[in-house]
């Protein structure tokens, strides 16, 4: 009996992926797990169906991803469309947008993320049992609410449809969701020696975003003074965090100019973090990182 168990393999990952991705829209016979909850109320239900279940959970991870990054991409999108007035420095160019109705629309159809409305549903439910702040002061749930609550506004009151909204943030909620969307594959299709993977995925996104957030944000502060376009931010960007420094392409008010100094002092905390835990993997255990 023990060497009939021993003969049993398990699937290859591509087999599991599959099973995982289709699940039961399967003909073929296999077993299927079901999930019960101690408690059969909407949020353990919810729980259940986001996080527990690893077929649900990654389909909505993976559905989530795709909706930031098309929000980043309309996010461009409006951004080349953009038209502001020139040689016209004007501080209302920076809270107010030229965003056309049909990006509109799509922003708002991209809003219906099930993220969200999970958020939305937990702090409800969280509300009775104490626990609503840390689930309120979660990085995350702060940058879903800056770009969901403005959105939810100009739904009420169509005269701030307008409203400029940071929606470039959400790279970082597309990085988050990459991680957790690997996690589950890791998870489902059984990989154990995946770390160094994991954190080469979170140095190029982590280098990524802090590139997108710095471009996006000089380009719109600029509107309001050098008016750069979103290729002049991107030169700029590179040429300032490759320590050139060419001097040509420079941000002329004091809001661009205090983002590229936050930036900076953002980059020299979190990649030095970055670089340190992917070098650790190639260090054997027992020795030190700075031993010679």
């Amino acid at each position: 009996m023990v060497e009939l168990e021993k003969e049993v393999l398990p699937l290859p990952p591509r087999y599991r992926f599959r099973d995982l991705l289709l699940g039961d829209w399967q003909t073929d016979d296999r077993v299927q797990v079901e999930f019960y909850v101690n408690e059969n109320t909407f949020k353990e239900r919810l729980k259940l169906f986001f996080i527990k279940n690893q077929r649900s959970s990654l389909r909505v991870r993976m559905f989530n991803f795709a909706l930031k990054v098309l929000s980043c991409l309309l996010y461009i999108v409006r951004v080349l469309l953009d038209n502001p007035q020139e040689e016209r420095q004007d501080w209302k160019l920076i809270i107010w947008v030229d965003r056309p109705l049909p990006l509109w629309a799509l922003k708002q159809c991209s809003f219906l993320s099930p993220k969200q409305w999970c958020f939305l549903t937990s702090v409800c439910g969280l509300c009775f049992q104490g626990n609503v702040w840390e689930q309120v002061l979660r990085v995350p749930f702060i940058l879903e609410m800056i770009s969901a609550i403005p959105f939810m506004i100009t739904v009420i009151l169509p005269s701030f449809r307008n409203l400029f909204i940071p929606v470039f943030l959400n790279c970082w909620l597309a990085k988050h969701a990459l991680e957790n969307m690997i996690n589950d594959l890791h998870r489902a299709i059984q990989r154990t020696h995946s770390a160094m993977f994991n954190q080469v995925v979170i140095l190029i996104s982590t280098l990524v975003c802090l590139m997108f957030t710095c471009i996006c944000g000089i380009q719109h502060l600029e509107r309001a003074g050098n008016n750069l376009t979103l290729f002049d931010s991107l030169y700029f960007c590179v040429v300032t965090f490759s320590t050139v420094g060419f001097g040509d392409v420079t941000p002329q008010i004091w809001p661009s100019q205090l983002l590229v100094v936050i930036m900076i002092f953002v980059a020299l905390i979190v990649l030095p973090i970055q670089y340190t835990a992917l070098f650790s993997f190639h260090i054997p255990p027992g020795s030190s990182l700075y031993s010679s």
